[in-house]
């Protein structure tokens, strides 16, 4: 790790900082990075338009009898949420393909209406607190782009950046665009590559060390591992594991009440090990 002032660059790093002149220079934005589903949204909002689209006739029945297992599997506490979320994304995507924009809009605007206040208090509470101390807020989720926008856009956020899908002539092609480039469907976003793309569009040289990053999966281990507050929320077995071992923050909210739990023990459950990697990634 190499320290440049009040610049931190990691191998992780690099594209974000840049060395720091002696005066003269605006001084490095400190950011906080929120992950969306199971972090801020208690729930998913893919999970959620997944719903939707299949209540309004605009995705089949059929598609919902194909989630059903894995999702009771998963609300009886016998299957892993992991096997549940990723049977959703491989449905959503396989169904997007050829739908309209037009069709789609509305379902994300009743959901986004309905489900807009279903948020973790901790969370909702750190942003509040950020936002006073001045840090730039953004999330950075693989839901889709256009539920991520409006979520935000209510949450107040400074800027946000979803799954971006590819649409031509109104129509959904079921390809995603990840900074530019043409890839599968449900390909899962480089949150790295993503937010560095960002900094070098909108010219923004950002403080890691004091910036502040909150998730709940081992999908955001990446951009957790490169600022200088991680926090690691309601978090997943491997994330608490990697948590545990780097020091981490990690709080858990019950009910009414958060609990910062960094030196707690992790119990590890029989029968909870999921069959699908989270995010398609490889063990």
């Amino acid at each position: 790790m190499i320290f440049d002032n009040d610049c931190v660059c990691t191998p992780l790093s690099v594209g974000f900082c840049k060395p720091m002149k002696k005066s003269g220079t605006k001084k490095p934005l400190r950011i906080a990075v929120f992950d969306i589903d199971g972090t801020i949204f208690r729930s998913s909002l893919v999970i959620e338009l997944f719903n939707e689209l299949v209540r309004r006739g605009i995705y089949p029945e059929q598609a919902r009898f194909e989630v059903d297992q894995s999702y009771v599997a998963w609300l009886n506490r016998k299957g892993h949420y992991n096997d549940y979320i990723m049977k959703v994304v491989d449905i959503f995507y396989e169904n997007l393909g050829g739908c309209s924009v037009y069709k789609i809009e509305p379902a994300v605007r009743a959901v986004i209406r309905r489900q807009k206040d279903r948020v973790h208090r901790f969370p909702r509470q750190l942003i509040s607190e950020l936002r006073a101390k001045g840090y730039f807020i953004m999330a950075i989720s693989n839901s889709p782009e256009p539920m991520v926008k409006q979520f935000a856009s209510l949450m107040k956020f400074d800027a946000a950046i979803g799954h971006v899908l590819e649409v031509v002539d109104g129509v959904y092609t079921g390809m995603s665009l990840l900074n530019g480039a043409k890839r599968p469907g449900k390909a899962w976003m480089d949150k790295i590559k993503i937010l560095q793309h960002f900094a070098k569009e909108k010219n923004l040289e950002i403080d890691l060390k004091n910036s502040v990053m909150i998730g709940d999966s081992e999908g955001d281990l990446p951009l957790l591992s490169i600022v200088g507050r991680p926090i690691a929320f309601n978090p997943s077995l491997p994330l608490a594991l990697e948590a545990r071992k780097r020091g981490w923050r990690i709080v858990v909210e019950r009910k009414d009440v958060a609990y910062d739990i960094r030196d707690a023990e992790i119990i590890r459950l029989r029968g909870q090990a999921p069959r699908s990697t989270y995010g398609n990634r490889k063990k």
